[in-house]
């Protein structure tokens, strides 16, 4: 029995690294290119996809935020910095996935340039699941949203009545292997405690 834990251990670990590959080191599951237009600020069209830029986070159309005492649009100018970056022509996105809603969820390039990358470093988007060093960046010299105070974009869905979203889990393997062995992970420490 102790070696079954042992390997289901070794999943675990296995899987978490994996998922943590750069993109261009995961197995894609499509790929597309061609003009984009932006929906919002984390998520665009792009040849009849509807692609959401996995590891950002973008405060939502409605949502505004606070500079000096003074409320802005921030989803509003979100979904403009994205439309900016997409301006620079043809836009390549490579897919690892569908999120909950069915979008493509993937890694954009616009220019050369990772566009989810650029999102957050521009302070118009938060660190989802990627881009930790990028936000910490935005943060520290005080870019987009970070020049001010603003409520998480998954905070705002939540109190204001709107699907939420949890940070992005691939569909696949990887995200199926994760939810098997937490379970079992799981069973195993309540078993655990119950003894």
């Amino acid at each position: 029995m102790l070696g079954g834990w042992a390997m289901l251990v070794a999943l675990a670990i296995g899987a978490y690294f994996a998922d943590r590959l750069p993109m261009g080191e995961r197995a894609a599951t499509g790929e597309v290119s061609g003009l984009a237009t932006a929906s919002d600020g984390d998520s665009l069209r792009i040849d009849g996809k509807r692609v959401r830029i996995e590891g950002i986070d973008a405060p939502e159309l409605a949502q505004t935020c606070q500079r000096e005492g003074i409320a802005w649009q921030c989803g509003r100018q979100a979904r403009d910095r994205l439309r900016a970056l997409l301006s620079a022509g043809d836009i390549k996105c490579r897919f690892f996935g569908r999120d909950r809603y069915g979008r493509d969820l993937g890694a954009c390039e616009a220019g050369g340039r990772d566009v989810g990358r650029e999102m957050v470093l521009a302070g118009y988007a938060v660190s989802y699941g990627r881009y930790e060093a990028e936000e910490a960046r935005a943060e520290k010299e005080k870019r987009g949203i970070w020049a001010g105070e603003f409520v998480a974009p998954q905070e705002w869905r939540r109190t204001n009545g709107q699907p939420d979203e949890a940070p992005h889990v691939i569909d696949g393997w990887i995200a199926a292997m994760r939810r098997w062995l937490l379970e079992r992970l799981t069973a195993l420490f309540a078993g655990i405690g119950d003894g």
